[in-house]
């Protein structure tokens, strides 16, 4: 599908990852219109060429009158934080995945071309060596360690039901730990952002555990990237892609780098784990590489010092 001159809809277009999305379509020709309740979005990160509706992905009335038109959705607003989904599922799936069914919908009822999902790394501590795309989430020991995995599972399966059964075309990114300019410290899947800002602040950065978890850090331009081949390529209609760049780093060496890297000699912490932490996470790309073409290209140290020289001149 061609970008240049198409009508897009952006759920969370105020928010980290969406406003990016959103900066990268205008530049494309698209046409942006921004769905965003500014919960956690800021007004700030609007493009001013993009229109914006302020309102809630729940509220049907809002979601079928801004859908009205559009040729392509990205869906990327969400409740983020895995630690308030254990506190609260009922607000989670109330989110994630009741937000989602209404807005699929609606792009059903309007006709929509192409809906693409930010979902979110559902392995939990399953064997690394199971992680491609079709791994079953729900069947195995050690998936789906939160009520924030389960509401995204949900959510994905309505996205696949809207797929193969409704006639709209959907296709499901899952992001491992996406970082870059604009994130601000709202959960664990934020932590470049915690320890940067702890860091300049030059206070400890503390960890959860041993600090031996390691994760797949994903810098937001090839997240970006990754949206707009799920639009592009249109062998992507009806699956469920890893996005991220298929190396694990622990948290205790990004503790170690942001510190290099921001020159503040803070100390690290280490704290009581949490619920619902699992304990490695490294993106199977083959699949992704394979149908969409895609290929990260920011290495964690580089996107790191672009990160840090945002934050400290923003």
């Amino acid at each position: 599908m061609k970008l240049k001159g198409s009508n897009i809809l952006i759920t969370g277009g105020a928010g980290f990852i969406g406003s990016h999305i959103a900066d990268r379509l205008l530049a494309e020709g698209a046409h942006v219109c921004i769905l965003d309740n500014l919960s956690t979005g800021r007004r700030e990160n609007l493009p001013a060429k993009a229109a914006f509706v302020q309102g809630d992905i729940r509220d049907s009335r809002i979601v079928a009158q801004v859908m009205r038109g559009i040729d392509i959705v990205f869906h990327e607003a969400a409740q983020i934080n895995p630690a308030k989904a254990v506190e609260d599922p009922l607000f989670d799936f109330d989110n994630n995945v009741k937000g989602t069914l209404v807005l699929l919908l609606a792009a059903q009822e309007a006709g929509v071309k192409r809906f693409v999902m930010a979902s979110t790394n559902v392995y939990g501590n399953a064997d690394l060596s199971k992680l491609p795309e079709s791994f079953s989430t729900l069947a195995e020991r050690g998936s789906l360690l939160s009520p924030y995995a389960a509401a995204k599972v949900s959510a994905e399966a309505y996205l696949k039901v809207a797929s193969d059964e409704l006639g709209l075309p959907t296709v499901r990114l899952r992001y491992f730990n996406v970082y870059g300019p604009r994130q601000l410290a709202q959960s664990e899947s934020g932590v470049v952002a915690i320890f940067t800002i702890n860091a300049c602040a030059n206070k400890p950065l503390s960890i959860f555990g041993s600090g031996n978890q390691t994760r797949d850090f994903v810098y937001v331009d090839d997240v970006v990237e990754a949206n707009i081949l799920a639009v592009r390529r249109d062998r992507a209609v009806g699956g469920v892609f890893n996005v991220g760049t298929g190396k694990e780093t622990s948290v205790t060496e990004v503790a170690e780098l942001v510190r290099e890297q921001t020159g503040e000699a803070v100390k690290i912490k280490y704290v009581k784990v949490r619920r619902a932490d699992f304990q490695r996470a490294k993106a199977d790309l083959r699949l992704v590489h394979k149908v969409l073409g895609f290929k990260p290209k920011v290495t964690l140290r580089e996107g790191l010092k672009r990160y840090i020289r945002w934050y400290k001149e923003s």
